[in-house]
Order: C-alpha cells, then sequence, then structure tokens
C-alpha cells in the first residue's frame, strides 16, 4: 500500500484518497484565487482585436494604426500566454492596464485610438458575456460526464430492488435504477436550462458605449460575428442597465444544477451509512479523521452539499444588485463580476467529482432486496391489486389494507391471518388466498405490475432510458457545435487581421 497522502489519516484506507478529492475538499481553504480582471484578460485582447479590427475595416481610424495596434495586441497575447504578463496595479482594471501596456508600447497617439467609439461599460459586459459563454459550455460538458455515468447506473441497476421513501420512511418499491434515473433526469434538465443561457445571451453589447451608443459610424455586426455571438442586441441601454442579468440567470442554472448535486450526494451518504448499507464508496473519494482510526468520512460529497448552500447566497447577492439599478450603466453592478466567478469557480469540477464517484461505488443487491420486503413497503401495491384484480373502489381497499397492517403488529409485512381477519371485519369477500398475500408483497410483484409511465416498470425504464440516451447525444452535439462556432469566429476574425496587416504594410 502506497504511503497515504495525508500522514494525518488513512492509514486504514485500502486505496489513497486522490490529490483531485484532496484538492476538492480543501478548496479555497487552501487554493490561490487569481483577481477577477486577470480571469478577463484573455477575453478582453479578443474584444480589442475585433474591436481594432472594425475600426479600420470601417475607416475610423487609419488602416496603419490599426496594424500598429494589432501587432501589439498580438504581442501582449504572446505574453500573456507565457505568463509574463500582470496587472498593473496603478490601472483601475484591465481594459486600463492593457490601454497602459499599450500605450508604452506603441506610445499614446497610436494607443488612444483603440478606445473610439466604445466605454469600457461596454467592454466588461463583452468581456463578460464571453467569459460566461465559456462557462457555459465548460459545464455542460462536465455534465455530460455525470448525466452518462448516471445514464450507465439505470442500466445496470434497473432491475434491482430497493425501498423508495417518503418522510425518511419506507413507501414503496423502486429501483436502483430508477433513483439513478431520477437523477440523470434532474442533471438533463440542468443542461438544457445551460443551453437555454447561451441562445438567450448569445448577443453583443459590444458598441453600447457608457449606455447610449455612439456618433461614430461603427458596424456592430462585424464586431459581433468575429465574437461568435448571434448578432448585436438590439438597445444601447438594455445591457448596461441589466448588467447583471446574464451573471443572475447563470447563477440561477447554477443553483439549480447543485441543488440536484447535493440531492444525490445526501442520498449517496445516507445510502453508504452502515444502517442501510446499500452501497459503499471508495477509499480513494473519501477522507479519515485526525483523531479517529476508524473514521472514513464521505467528504466530497458534504462539499457538495456546502457549495450548493454557497451558490444560493450569492445568487441572491446578484439579484439584490440587479433589482436597485437606475437606467444607464451603475458602478454596483461591477460587484456582480467577482460574484459569479466565485459561483462558477465553486461549481465548475462538482459533475465531474460526483461522476468519478458514482463509477466507484459498490452496490450490496442483497441488502437492498431485503430491505425492499421489510417495513410494509409491498402493501401500496397489494393494495391497488385487491381494488384492481377484485374490482373493489379504493378507499375500500386502503380500509382492508389499513387494517390488515394494525392486526399484523410487528412483522414486516401483512399475514395472511391479517388480512383474513380485516376483510372479515369489514364485511368484504374476495377469493384471496395465502400464496396471494404473500406474492403481492414482494419487490419482485410490485416491480412486475408498475404499469405509468416513468414508474421502475419494465416497459417504462426502456422508453424513458431511449429518451435520455437520446437528449445526452442532443446535448453532446450542442457543445461540438458550439465549440466550432467559437472556432470560426476567431478564424473569420484571424482571416481580416492578417488581411489588415498585409494592407498596412
Amino acid at each position: 500500500m502506497k504511503q497515504p497522502i495525508n500522514t494525518l489519516w488513512g492509514g486504514a484506507f485500502h486505496q489513497q484518497t486522490s490529490d483531485a478529492v484532496i484538492a476538492f475538499t480543501a478548496g479555497r481553504d487552501m487554493a490561490v484565487i487569481p483577481p477577477a480582471d486577470e480571469v478577463l484578460v484573455p477575453y478582453d485582447l479578443w474584444v480589442n482585436t475585433a474591436h481594432t479590427v472594425m475600426l479600420a475595416k470601417t475607416g475610423i481610424i487609419p488602416l496603419s494604426d490599426a496594424a500598429i495596434l494589432l501587432r501589439g495586441l498580438a504581442t501582449l497575447e504572446r505574453e500573456v500566454n507565457a505568463g509574463k504578463f500582470t496587472l498593473d496595479p496603478q490601472a483601475e482594471d484591465v481594459h486600463t492596464a492593457i490601454e497602459f501596456w499599450l500605450t508604452r508600447q506603441v506610445g499614446p497617439e497610436v494607443a488612444g485610438k483603440i478606445h473610439t467609439g466604445r466605454s469600457r461599460n461596454d467592454q466588461v459586459v463583452t468581456d463578460m458575456r464571453l467569459f460566461l459563454r465559456d462557462q457555459v459550455i465548460n459545464l455542460v460538458r462536465n455534465g455530460l460526464m455525470l448525466l452518462e455515468t448516471l445514464i450507465d447506473l439505470t442500466d445496470t441497476h434497473k432491475s434491482v430492488p430497493v425501498p423508495g421513501f417518503t418522510h425518511h420512511q419506507h413507501a414503496m418499491v423502486t429501483t436502483l435504477g430508477h433513483v439513478f434515473a431520477a437523477m440523470a433526469s434532474m442533471i438533463n434538465r440542468d443542461l438544457t436550462r445551460l443551453q437555454t443561457w447561451y441562445e438567450l445571451h448569445n448577443v453583443s453589447p459590444l458598441g453600447n458605449a457608457a449606455s447610449f451608443g455612439t456618433s461614430f459610424p461603427i458596424d456592430r455586426t462585424m464586431t459581433a460575428k468575429m465574437l461568435g455571438f448571434d448578432g448585436p442586441d438590439d438597445n444601447s441601454l438594455d445591457a448596461i442597465t441589466n448588467r447583471w442579468e446574464p451573471e443572475g440567470d447563470l447563477m440561477y442554472a447554477l443553483t439549480a444544477l447543485m441543488n440536484h448535486c447535493s440531492v444525490l450526494s445526501e442520498t449517496l451518504i445516507l445510502f453508504s451509512m452502515p444502517e442501510f448499507g446499500f452501497i459503499t464508496l471508495a477509499d480513494s473519494f473519501c477522507t479519515g479523521s485526525s483523531m479517529m482510526p476508524q473514521k472514513k468520512n464521505p467528504d466530497p460529497l458534504e462539499v457538495v452539499k456546502g457549495k450548493a448552500s454557497l451558490l444560493h447566497g450569492l445568487l441572491l447577492s446578484v439579484l439584490s444588485v440587479g433589482k436597485n439599478a437606475f437606467i444607464g450603466y451603475n458602478r454596483d453592478s461591477q460587484i456582480t463580476k467577482s460574484v459569479v466567478m466565485d459561483a462558477v469557480r465553486e461549481c465548475i469540477d462538482v459533475p465531474v467529482v460526483l461522476a468519478g464517484l458514482l463509477t466507484s461505488i459498490v452496490v450490496d443487491s442483497k441488502t437492498m432486496e431485503t430491505w425492499s420486503g421489510r417495513g410494509f413497503v409491498g402493501v401500496t401495491v397489494m393494495m391497488e391489486q385487491l381494488a384492481c384484480q377484485y374490482n373493489l373502489p379504493m378507499r375500500k381497499a386502503k380500509q382492508i389494507v389499513e387494517r390488515a397492517v394494525k392486526m399484523s403488529g410487528n412483522c414486516d409485512h401483512v399475514t395472511y391471518p391479517a388480512m383474513k381477519q380485516a376483510l372479515a371485519d369489514l364485511g368484504v369477500e374476495v377469493p384471496i388466498n395465502e400464496d396471494d398475500v404473500v406474492a403481492m408483497q414482494t419487490p419482485q410483484y410490485a416491480l412486475s405490475v408498475m404499469k405509468s409511465y416513468g414508474s421502475p416498470g419494465r416497459h417504462s425504464m426502456k422508453a424513458a432510458g431511449n429518451k435520455i440516451h437520446k437528449q445526452y447525444r442532443e446535448h453532446a452535439r450542442w457543445v461540438v457545435r458550439k465549440l466550432q462556432d467559437k472556432d470560426h469566429a476567431k478564424q473569420l476574425m484571424e482571416k481580416m487581421v492578417d488581411g489588415l496587416l498585409k494592407g498596412g504594410e
């Protein structure tokens, strides 16, 4: 056995906890978080380049000046990629830092022209739109890993009985596959919600200037194409006033995703408790105690729950900023930048971690099947079948079974004597025998008679499974298309830059 990564615990583990899990559970307690505007540097360079190309193409600035600016931006991009560029503490923001850098390189007469026809207001909103768009693609891609894992587990365990719960009490029999299918449905909906964000907000704010447009004859459609947007937005005041809105929409989608991941985590925690014993979590996805030698803790799952709670507060922060906006730019909207970056940073790896954890679980199907025959978990189906097979009113069938449960005492199921007595007490005669009473309460019987679509019945699970497999493929194709759209936009811009540089020589 390898030396545990953390010498304070792990001596009883059979597997070493992975570095990724250690980093995930430590989180920002140990991580160095970059300044918000440092994250935006690549996006601001992209926006600056597209804007400069447009200024030259429309004749707003001379071609020769545009060529100097474009070469300077290309040099700066190489420095950024090499880790040689740092934000100047004297600069107010990333936009100013880049313009200051250009001024030092090419002089104020040329560098001062890059800001023609725009404001930092539309510039930062565009930067953030590009950043958020990338995060949506990454979240969908990571979410696909979790969705695929849940679909695989659904297929593998579609016939494994497990008690279903309401109010944390035994309710009816279902299957472990049905439970995983429910989780898959949640994540599938989250991915759809993220894609809806993209379709709603993939319009360009660049050119809105301070909030009220510009008198320069800029071509906003041209810059929108070079940045991969569907087109420019329709009102210069809208995007600047509602700077919080794309952030808020994404953070709601993130909050819903994290709520679902939290539900999944809580279920796995309970199912892995010795009192349940339904599943075993791998050592590589658990941590230990610095004091108690026997402990094997589901820390990653608890961290997911904590992150979900954090998202609730961050979402409320952004929504609160948005409700106070007066038309036009307001500096308080600046806070949404770091808030949404925190939200993305906390969530981005959650689906990947959960996918890995789920892949490594060990399922105890015998224990689950045993508990699927206890706690009167089969009596609801028996009640329905009494009504169905013997043409009894549902309410009468329920009265019979309730009385039989009461008279069965501490048994885990309705006994035949109790059923006979209940029928006699209520004056109901049906030709039911002891074998029928026993069989109707078995998990296999309950699952065999499930008819409704969406239930754990075999035909329902097959139909729903086919549907979610198709939806998974559609999500995967969406990611490919959006990455291609981004590549095409950058290729278009690079082609236009090359043409301008050749013309400006």
